[in-house]
């Protein structure tokens, strides 16, 4: 409830958890399950309203003023705490139990590739460097903060989307690192990463390998 900025034991904190546990009601119930004014409820519905976090319909019985019924905001129902790392990870486990673990891997790089898809039609620059300094900007709108290397051949991320899950899925890691190499159209190693202490995971791009010449045959030398 603190995260909404209203303290439990306060008349708006407790209006948000009567909303929650009743899914709507009026000024009249309010007063009655804060045993307070009307006046008094209305103030905190209006400072709930103000943050958008309480939304109000009206409803007609009859001759006369329709009255108002009051209900969450989506905005209020995103701010509950939610366990959907705990629910990733139980998911993550059981396919594990029942698939395997390469049936794991499999699926986790056709997610690399379905996010990538998502960046892919936004990429527009044409070296290495164009494309990082536009995944960065693409990242930070997904709430990732990132910065790429001053030579422009890497790229740093300070947050984990997936932290809590990536401790015990090492395989999540992999689908990050698979998704940037699909957007980038390069291979990657990796520096550091989060999950193992690091302040940032970083990841550079591979020098290619060198061609070898086309029809002739490299024999080691005997020693």
């Amino acid at each position: 409830m603190s995260n909404m900025g209203y303290a439990p034991e306060s008349g708006a904190g407790k209006i948000i958890e009567y909303l929650q546990r009743h899914g709507e009601g009026t000024v009249k119930d309010f007063a009655a399950y804060l045993d307070v004014s009307d006046t008094a409820v209305r103030e905190h519905l209006l400072h709930l309203q103000a943050d958008g976090l309480v939304v109000a319909r009206a409803e007609r019985r009859g001759p006369g003023r329709p009255r108002l019924i009051y209900g969450l905001s989506e905005k209020a129902q995103s701010l509950f705490p939610k366990q959907y790392d705990r629910l990733i990870s139980l998911l993550l486990r059981e396919l594990i139990a029942l698939e395997g673990a390469d049936k794991l891997d499999e699926i986790l790089a056709r997610v690399s590739q379905r996010l990538a898809s998502e960046y892919a039609d936004r990429m527009a620059g044409t070296d290495v460097s164009q494309r990082l300094a536009e995944l960065r900007r693409l990242l930070e709108q997904r709430g990732v903060p990132a910065e790429v290397a001053p030579e422009g051949d890497g790229i740093k991320l300070f947050a984990c989307p997936y932290y809590d899950v990536a401790h015990l899925h090492p395989q999540v890691c992999a689908m990050e690192r698979q998704m940037i190499e699909y957007v980038l159209g390069e291979k990657l190693d990796v520096q550091n990463r989060i999950r193992e202490g690091a302040h940032s995971c970083s990841f550079t791009v591979r020098e290619p390998e060198p061609e070898r010449p086309e029809g002739r045959e490299i024999i080691p030398l005997e020693g």
